[in-house]
């Protein structure tokens, strides 16, 4: 029997479906130990209510004193939009034809294809989870009417970030493609910190236009931003997040330890330090310290010097932490490949959320995965994910910057 469209859907959605829903949810970290909420998402956003203030109407008074005047609790309205998020394959008709005897050989025609979409979908879903929300992926150094292009002290991360074939908008926050839009990576040098991109040459001024994913540049809220709001928006002790301002409720800030930008180890110290304050804002403690693997090794070796044993802590999704001895507890601190150089982030992960109004799938809502290309002989199909990242209690985590190691 020959394959038909209706066979080739069979084959990516039975075939391949549970294991790709399986791969993104452990493929890293946070998507291991980050609880999902599916319940509270509608019309394109979750609405949260937030206990921000305590009854100022309470005092002790001397014997016929007049009482304290009523006070109440104070609330604010947290609310949480939900972004998209879409992988796409395409698979020309002259490959379905030529294996259109055996199904089995179809599979495997298409496995690269699939494979391809879970790991870049996954990797993109956990660079955006560490970001700035705006879509930056690097800071341009000074370039100069090149095709290879400065970066601004980049990070070992967001190198990884910036690989052969990745295609990328350079412009401003405002204006993500002011510079150049839609040009492919041909080329890293990790020594020198530059990237090489086809098509023109361009020109950059040292810290005034950033690195995009392409087409996901955008200013944070709004329509502008497209991508998750990452940590580095949400673990933050300044700024709006999700409609409510610190600066009117001022439990609605994470705690951060900061170095005037001088390097120094993370210790022992540092991370009771981090700890306590956070239980002393929230009344709570973070359960897990995430960082970059120099600083995890730097931390790592600091105990080997001194000594002193190294237990592990097991996470979900079979990952490992060194257990830290600091605060009432111990904690586990690991590292992730897209954390940000030189900071560690103390995390409460019951308080960090993925609000999903639709988990990983392929799009078939017309009843097919794959969909003919217009004017070409080809064939697609699309991966989606609707939801944001987010947190219903900012003081519940921190973070320790100017951190070495990296």
């Amino acid at each position: 029997m020959a394959l038909s469209l209706s066979t080739a859907d069979s084959a990516l959605k039975e075939d391949y479906l549970p294991p790709l829903r399986e791969q993104l949810n452990n493929a890293n970290v946070l998507d291991a130990i980050v609880s999902k909420n599916t319940q509270d998402v509608e019309g394109r956003r979750a609405v949260l209510s937030l206990h921000v203030s305590r009854n100022s109407g309470v005092g002790s008074r001397a014997e016929n004193g007049t009482l304290p005047t009523a006070g109440n609790q104070g609330y604010a309205e947290e609310r949480v939009p939900v972004y998209y998020h879409y992988g796409r394959i395409q698979i020309s008709g002259p490959v379905i034809k030529a294996m259109k005897s055996d199904k089995g050989s179809f599979a495997r025609a298409v496995d690269s294809e699939i494979k391809g979409v879970k790991t870049d979908a996954a990797r993109n879903y956990n660079r955006q989870r560490w970001g700035t929300s705006n879509g930056v992926v690097a800071t341009a150094g000074t370039t100069s009417s090149s095709t290879t292009v400065v970066l601004l002290t980049p990070s070992a991360a967001q190198l990884r970030q910036l690989a052969v074939g990745t295609v990328v908008d350079i412009g401003t926050v405002a204006s993500p493609t002011s510079v150049a839009s839609a040009r492919t990576i041909t080329a890293v040098d990790t020594a020198n910190g530059t990237v090489t991109i086809d098509g023109a040459a361009v020109s950059t001024t040292s810290g005034a236009a950033f690195l995009f994913i392409s087409g996901s540049g955008g200013a944070i809220g709004g329509a502008g931003q497209k991508e998750l709001t990452g940590l580095q928006t949400i673990v933050d002790s300044t700024g709006t997040l999700f409609n409510v301002n610190p600066t009117t409720y001022p439990v609605w800030a994470s705690y951060e330890d900061s170095n005037s930008g001088t390097p120094r180890q993370l210790t022992d110290s540092l991370m009771e330090e981090a700890l306590d304050n956070i239980n002393i804002a929230s009344g709570k403690d973070p359960d897990i310290i995430i960082t970059t693997d120099g600083i995890r090794r730097s931390y790592a070796n600091s105990l080997k010097s001194q000594k002193r044993f190294t237990n592990t802590i097991d996470l979900k999704g079979g990952f490992k932490a060194i257990e830290v001895s600091a605060g009432r507890e111990s904690i586990g601190l690991t590292w992730d490949r897209d954390a940000v150089a030189g900071q560690a982030f103390l995390l409460n992960t019951q308080h960090l959320t993925d609000y999903i109004e639709a988990d990983w799938n392929f799009m078939d809502e017309d009843g097919a995965v794959l969909c003919r290309v217009p004017n070409t002989d080809a064939y697609e199909a699309t991966l989606y994910r609707y939801s944001e990242q987010a947190t219903d209690a900012r003081n519940t985590h921190g973070k320790i910057t100017d951190l070495s190691g990296d």
